[in-house]
């Protein structure tokens, strides 16, 4: 598994960069993710278009402004990009620059070619989680929604050399639905997931 690496015209990403590298990673989006099953159950993706494409696409595609939540008053939270040691990293500051942004449920989010390199490992990891094959971890959790119901996620984490993606889906009766899909660059983030792994409160699957 590695990175996709798009080409990019000229020394900086364009809008027409980021609109065909969009579009690129749209048709594995369609054609690989939304096509998936988990366990024998089907994955639901959200039927919301934003700018022609899902918004679970953007979502898998996009990092949060986190501009807005600053630390200190000099302070951002991106202090390193998560691309910074990519082949993108000279050419894109999109996270820091926020020159290509959507709005998905009310949040600013930056158009991200990182993100977008790997939404190719949603369907091998979850190839491999079928397959409960090494370097996947499978747990079951219970989290509130964003209206304060319970509900159980699913979360498939895979670690393999310098990568390491989450998936995180709402486990129901007859499907999984769509939450999240990322690329995991924070250590603290890291080391947030191996703790809830390794809680009692978790229900282990693998």
């Amino acid at each position: 598994m590695e990175f996709k690496k798009y080409e990019i015209n000229g020394e900086t990403l364009s809008l027409q960069d980021i609109n065909e590298i969009a579009k690129s990673s749209n048709a594995v989006f369609e054609n690989d993710c939304m096509t998936a099953t988990l366990f024998d159950k089907p994955i639901i993706f959200s039927k919301n278009i934003v700018e022609n494409y899902s918004m679970d696409f953007w979502h898998m595609g996009s990092l949060e402004n986190k501009d807005l939540k600053k630390i200190s008053k000099d302070t951002f939270y991106y202090n390193i990009k998560p691309c910074n040691n990519t082949n993108y990293s000279n050419m894109c500051a999109n996270c820091t620059n926020h020159s290509f942004s959507i709005n998905i449920r009310n949040k600013n989010r930056d158009k991200c070619i990182y993100r977008m390199s790997s939404i190719d490992f949603f369907r091998m990891v979850i190839d491999k989680a079928n397959n409960k094959e090494d370097g996947i971890r499978i747990w079951k959790v219970e989290e509130y929604s964003s209206r304060r119901t319970k509900e159980i996620n699913l979360k498939i984490r895979y670690k393999n050399d310098n990568i390491d993606y989450l998936i995180i889906l709402n486990e129901k009766e007859k499907e999984y639905f769509f939450i999240t899909a990322y690329p995991v660059f924070e250590q603290r983030e890291k080391n947030d997931l191996d703790k809830e792994y390794n809680a009692k409160s978790s229900l282990k699957i693998k």
